[in-house]
């Protein structure tokens, strides 16, 4: 077996404004390359520099724009729990390159091209059921429902639906015939629509999103979460591994180190074992922001492959309170796959939910331990 081990950990927070938040039902967590699928054509991109908030995340990841549908360029979550009930979370940037680093907006204005496609709600049955997409005007959208033969029906135009900054997007969505969507810009609504937003398919639930951009330019997203609740004041912060854990028993160069750099997934350099049962951990990087914070969940993400003899099977690992919990066994596949959004809301060794010093506590680390 061969993984690429030094896994991401990811820390999905709320800050503490109430008790909704601590009971949220979080149903995805991302921000890196390796826990999106690179959809269409490819020409999916990590970002670093100025398009994402350094003190929570290392990169943004991103697809240029284009008025085609579906957009040859874009990226998606894996699928999650079905809800009829979905806040997509995310800080978003429209980049643009200024000779050698990356920031947003473009000049002073926010562009977007009509029809181009930033954000694709997929309902149970694999359709682009809700789409946002550019309107071709600065800082503009449209948000549309769309069947499965491809019919468009715009439900609410939103201006100043982003900025030349960083933005944080929340767009909430009850799926229903009597339901709604409403998009909000660092917190304020921008727009709203009450009515019928589903596409007239017959699905009630959404399952995945996907993500591109309203331009020619890179659309960046980091932090980005999925929950069935309020998503507002929620952040992720991207917790990954630093160094040597309390067992490091696989075979490679700074496996919990300079494998997991902040660029795209490298499938020539690896931690691997040949040994059915065999830990690698790995301490984190644990400098999260200052603050008052419920903790709703630790979500881990791993590239991993397997070969045609060893072991075939892996599980993530949480090492707290000087014990090991492992998760069920995953299958990677012969060739390298992303295995992602393994999900603990709670703290494996109390049962209660995740205090930020139990993640910051000497000896704790996340890891892997090769399976059968």
């Amino acid at each position: 077996m061969k993984t690429t081990l030094s896994m991401l950990a990811a820390i999905t927070f709320t800050f503490l404004v109430g008790t909704e938040a601590a009971s949220a039902q979080l149903l995805y967590s991302g921000g890196e390359d390796i826990d999106f699928l690179c959809a269409g054509s490819g020409s999916c991109a990590v970002l670093t520099g100025a398009v994402y908030r350094a003190n929570w995340a290392r990169e943004a990841y991103g697809a240029t724009g284009v008025a085609v549908d579906p957009p040859g360029n874009r990226f998606s979550t894996p699928t999650f729990t079905a809800s009829s009930t979905l806040w997509v979370h995310a800080q978003f940037c429209e980049e643009w390159y200024a000779v050698t680093s990356y920031s947003c907006g473009q000049n002073i204005s926010n562009p977007t091209i009509a029809n181009a496609q930033m954000l694709r709600i997929m309902d149970s049955a694999g359709n682009p059921t809700l789409v946002v997409s550019g309107t071709g005007n600065a800082g503009q959208v449209v948000i549309a429902s769309r069947s499965s033969s491809g019919t468009f029906t715009n439900l609410v135009t939103c201006s100043s639906a982003f900025d030349v900054a960083l933005t944080q997007l929340d767009l909430s969505i009850n799926y229903s015939t009597s339901g709604s969507v409403t998009l909000y810009n660092n917190s304020a609504q921008v727009c709203s629509y009450s009515g019928n937003v589903t596409n007239g398919d017959g699905a009630t639930t959404l399952d995945a999103v996907e993500f591109s951009s309203p331009s020619t330019n890179y659309g960046a997203w980091s932090e980005v979460i999925v929950a069935a609740s309020d998503t507002r004041a929620m952040a992720r912060f991207t917790a990954n591994t630093i160094g040597n854990g309390n067992t490091t028993g696989f075979t490679g160069t700074n496996i919990c180190s300079s494998i997991w750099n902040a660029i795209t997934n490298n499938d020539t350099n690896f931690g691997y074992t040949g040994t059915n049962d065999t830990l690698q951990e790995c301490t984190i990087n644990s400098a999260i922001p200052g603050g008052i914070y419920t903790v709703l969940g630790l979500v881990m993400s791993a590239r991993a492959v397997v070969g045609a003899t060893g072991p075939q099977h892996f599980d993530f690992v949480t090492r707290t309170g000087s014990t090991n919990y492992t998760s069920s066994d995953y299958a990677p596949t012969n060739s390298f796959s992303n295995i992602t959004n393994y999900i603990q809301t709670t703290n494996p060794a109390t049962s209660n939910p995740w205090a930020i010093t139990d993640l910051q506590a000497s000896g704790f680390n996340v890891g892997e331990e090769s399976r059968p």
